[in-house]
């Protein structure tokens, strides 16, 4: 048994750190043509980019060490590589110019991203916050709709700071990040989707198991 526990912390640790090095690397890369060191063309600005991929990376990092100091154990690798994967799609999409090419492609990364980020929150608000209120009326499956509406609420909010940044972008800079008129509505809806279908499969999978713990 403990053979098997080392075992998989080994893995556990080396699938993170490949994730660190895509993440390192898709910085890195953002970084140097943003400072004109490279000269490859994006869509729309590669600060935009720059800056969505040090603050994520920034925050899961934060959010890895608190983890471990309370826990005891590392967080767990499918959360660095679905975030990579999050930010993958856009800087993809940014430099392939997936945006302007399918209609779709828009939508598709504003859903999985919200879902991503959701599912991401509602794990850290389960696992450091929400085990923390002991009222006799919260039991289990109060703490964890509490939860559920924490992270609703707050990748919400996150997807609103977003959609202002890039319209601050598109004042300072002359860019088209913001789009058409309509285009920040149909961001946020698409968010919305991807937040409603995150919550749906995860109270669906409390039903079954009786477990807040998606990943354990």
């Amino acid at each position: 048994m403990l053979l098997f526990r080392r075992h998989h912390q080994e893995v556990n640790l080396t699938v993170i750190n490949f994730a660190r090095l895509l993440f390192f690397g898709l910085f890195i890369f953002e970084l140097l043509n943003y400072l004109h060191i490279l000269e490859f063309n994006t869509q729309f600005t590669w600060l935009g980019l720059v800056i969505t991929s040090a603050v994520a990376f920034i925050l899961l990092e934060a959010i890895a060490y608190h983890y471990k100091k309370i826990k005891g154990r590392r967080l767990h690798w499918i959360f660095w590589l679905i975030i990579v994967v999050a930010l993958s799609l856009d800087a993809f999409g940014d430099f392939f110019h997936l945006y302007g090419g399918f209609e779709w492609w828009d939508q598709f990364v504003h859903y999985s991203v919200s879902a991503i980020i959701f599912f991401t929150l509602f794990s850290v608000i389960s696992f450091f916050w929400v085990d923390k209120f002991k009222f006799s009326l919260l039991m289990k499956a109060g703490r964890l709709k509490l939860a559920l509406l924490l992270a609703s609420a707050t990748t919400m909010s996150l997807s609103a700071l977003y959609e202002i940044e890039e319209y601050i972008e598109d004042l300072i800079f002359h860019t088209n990040r913001s789009g058409p008129g309509t285009d920040t509505a149909n961001d946020l809806l698409f968010n919305f989707l991807g937040i409603l279908t995150t919550v749906a499969f995860i109270y669906f999978y409390y039903l079954i198991t009786h477990k807040r713990e998606v990943i354990e």
